[in-house]
């Protein structure tokens, strides 16, 4: 079983080659400092946060800060989608952005998450670059690419009082709410087109141990227990995806009460891969509270099971749901990946209101 995890991305790698990686280009501004700025070197603590969050701020004009800054309670909060956005969305365009304020909105945006997080979200930013053919498409407002993601920003960032954070566009939808240090990211959708790009000799696939790990986990599985979890023999369709608010996919599959305990730390790395774009402190936390309702979370998967296929999977339990389907659109769902993370419990940090 140790020599599994090797296996699968030797075997993603092998089924990788047929698609060849093409190289990102920065067609507009937000683009290229993106791509080159590092992430911020901070502890990700409430302070760092309201900190980075002010220096971001104030280096927009007014009418900036007016479409950045938006009730905690706004219904733009709601309205987020892994689709194309469209020009008149709420929030502050990156393409409208300069140099600096960029560099001040990728230091703030790497505050807020964790580190591999930030890098995750960014670079699934940079490959919905290759989904443009022009300079003139790249810089359209609304649409594919870089320029064409929204930050905004829901009650004033504070140490102790709810707040919340959006930034989305094509395939990224990440939605945090912090109070305190306690930091979630519910709902938040993760995709990616294509599934592995260059940023210049660097290879990059931003869902490469979302898919690898899961593969890892159904291989751990024993005959018995793979048959409870295979539900049909083509992938299935998201259930709790954008718009989808309340929505939950049918409890039906394996129950992991039965996993062994091998098992169960393959299925903790494989959800690891989502819950780890928080802040460290915050991941700890709330890797332990799924690990606590794991006898209550079932596991479903659809299509085959072989490394490099056209397959789904899910899990969902009292606290946690997880969604992973490829796409059709573009003709190859090895190369369109789609994702959800949820806590049903704690949707835009419900279970925290009132919190000091």
């Amino acid at each position: 079983m140790k020599a599994i995890p090797s296996l699968v991305l030797t075997a993603l790698a092998l089924v990788g080659a047929a698609h060849s990686a093409d190289t990102h280009k920065a067609w507009t501004l937000a683009s290229e400092v993106f791509a080159e700025t590092k992430p911020a070197e901070s502890d990700r603590s409430a302070k760092a946060m309201v900190a980075a969050a002010e220096a971001f701020v104030a280096k927009l004009t007014p009418e900036q800060r007016k479409q950045l800054l938006l009730p905690i309670d706004d219904p733009e909060r709601r309205e987020w989608t892994n689709t194309p956005p469209k020009a008149d969305v709420g929030g502050l365009r990156l393409g409208d952005l300069n140099k600096e304020q960029l560099e001040s909105a990728c230091a703030f945006l790497s505050t807020v998450m964790s580190k591999s997080g930030y890098m995750k979200s960014r670079n699934i930013m940079l490959a919905d670059d290759l989904l443009l053919k022009s300079k003139k498409q790249a810089e359209k407002r609304g649409g594919f690419g870089s320029a064409n993601f929204w930050v905004a920003i829901f009650g004033a960032p504070s140490v102790s009082e709810p707040w919340g954070v959006q930034w989305d566009g094509h395939h990224v939808a990440v939605n945090l709410t912090m109070v305190g240090d306690k930091v979630t990211m519910s709902p938040s959708f993760i995709g990616t087109q294509p599934h592995r790009f260059k940023v210049g000799d660097e290879e990059i696939a931003p869902m490469g141990e979302e898919t690898a790990m899961a593969y890892t986990f159904i291989d751990s599985l024993s005959d018995e227990q793979r048959k409870e979890a295979i539900r049909g023999a083509k992938r299935g369709r998201m259930v709790a995806g954008p718009g989808k608010d309340g929505a939950k996919p049918k409890l039906e599959g394996m129950s992991c009460k039965g996993l062994n305990p091998e098992q169960r730390a393959i299925l903790m790395k494989l959800f690891s891969q989502w819950v780890n774009d928080l802040p460290e402190a915050a991941a700890a936390a709330r890797l332990k509270e799924i690990e606590a309702q794991l006898d209550q979370t079932v596991f479903a998967w659809n299509g085959p099971h072989v490394v490099g296929s056209d397959m789904s999977y899910h899990f969902a339990g009292p606290g946690v749901i997880v969604e992973y389907s490829g796409q059709d659109l573009g003709g190859d769902p090895l190369d369109h990946l789609h994702s959800i993370y949820r806590d049903p419990s704690n949707e835009y940090g419900a279970k925290w209101k009132g919190d000091k």
